[in-house]
């Protein structure tokens, strides 16, 4: 008896009898989903090494960042490995109890990936927009209480399957997820809300955010130096420009971290809307699209845990100082060291 028999098939897309893969596409898939794994543990146990070892990494935007570094760290850790193991089986050999487990890990980490990249675009939002109200609205008290929501949230999202519907493996995809099929209701609502809706706040936030940043730089482009008629107003002028210089640092400080998760939050869209996207074919218990579309946006989705730590290593200097420091152990370069360079982008 195959391990298989326990666990439940998807309705929606039966597998073929006998049909297995040739080999040279199992090395490959299995080669691909081992350096995204590799990727992934690798480059998130950076993020958390440089946050934990520099304290000015340790700033508010940055503790999502941790979180999300977690969430992308675990899902490597316990639920790619055995994806892995299905795509070379091209079987679920682990039993229905495990399939279970598999499915809940990987809801639970996926949702606490994207309810954290939520509510970083909600930190940057009261950054950009509310700069005077920020230090109020975001304090280490509001933080935790986020977070706690974000995993909570992930949880109910993890064990909704259980309440009104089922996980089972999907051969197409190598893993064990959700059965979209089972309870299509169910299936629409589960990806609205702990999908489309968080992606939609996002897309709001951020929208918000590029308006303002455009109507900053207009404004700032459009400083001149007046007219150095009077010893008084030349004074004046060069007080303003001081002062306009240092709120175009300030501005341009928090217009580049903003980038940077606006590209992080760009990133997980282009890297997970395919998979979402699937969704909706097999809810028609006929779907047409075929096996390497699913294995693909699987791949496509996975590989997201692994592309975050690029992403801040190309963007952000002080975590380029930090991953390097980290990897070649050099502990002679202190807090100062990556402040300074920090600066130093900042002011070039």
């Amino acid at each position: 008896m195959n391990a298989t028999d326990n666990v439940t098939n998807s309705k929606g897309f039966d597998p073929p009898n006998n049909d297995k893969q040739p080999v040279i596409e199992t090395v490959i898939a299995s080669g691909i989903l081992s350096l995204i794994i590799a990727g992934g543990i690798a480059g998130n146990l950076l993020i958390l090494t440089a946050i934990y070892r520099y304290s000015s990494l340790r700033t508010m935007t940055n503790v999502f960042v941790a979180n999300l570094a977690v969430a992308d760290l675990l899902l490597s850790v316990l639920a790619m490995p055995f994806t892995l193991t299905s795509s070379i089986t091209e079987d679920w050999v682990f039993g229905n109890t495990m399939c279970k487990l598999h499915g809940i890990l990987n809801s639970l980490f996926c949702e606490a990936s994207i309810l954290t990249l939520t509510f970083v675009s909600l930190e940057r939002f009261i950054a950009i927009i509310y700069p005077l109200q920020y230090h109020t609205l975001i304090t280490p008290f509001s933080v935790k209480i986020m977070l706690c929501f974000i995993w909570f949230q992930a949880i109910v999202c993890a064990s909704s399957p259980f309440l009104f519907s089922r996980y089972t493996f999907l051969w197409y995809e190598h893993l064990c997820t959700i059965d979209w099929a089972f309870k299509p209701i169910y299936s629409l609502t589960f990806t609205i809300i702990f999908f489309f809706l968080p992606f939609l706040i996002m897309i709001i936030f951020y929208g918000s955010i590029l308006r303002t940043a455009l109507k900053q730089r207009n404004k700032i482009s459009g400083v001149t130096l007046g007219e150095f008629q009077t010893e008084s107003s030349y004074l004046k002028t060069l007080s303003v420009k001081k002062d306009d210089s240092n709120n175009l640092r300030k501005i341009k400080k928090e217009n580049k971290a903003t980038i940077m998760i606006a590209i992080v939050v760009g990133t997980f869209s282009v890297c997970w809307f395919p998979h979402a996207t699937g969704v909706y074919c097999l809810l028609t218990q006929n779907c047409k699209w075929g096996k390497p579309f699913f294995v693909i946006t699987t791949w496509l989705a996975m590989l997201n845990s692994a592309l975050n730590s690029i992403i801040y290593g190309l963007m952000n200097t002080s975590f380029r100082r930090a991953f390097k420091s980290i990897i070649v152990c050099d502990r002679y370069y202190s807090d100062n060291d990556i402040i300074t360079v920090a600066e130093k982008s900042r002011r070039s």
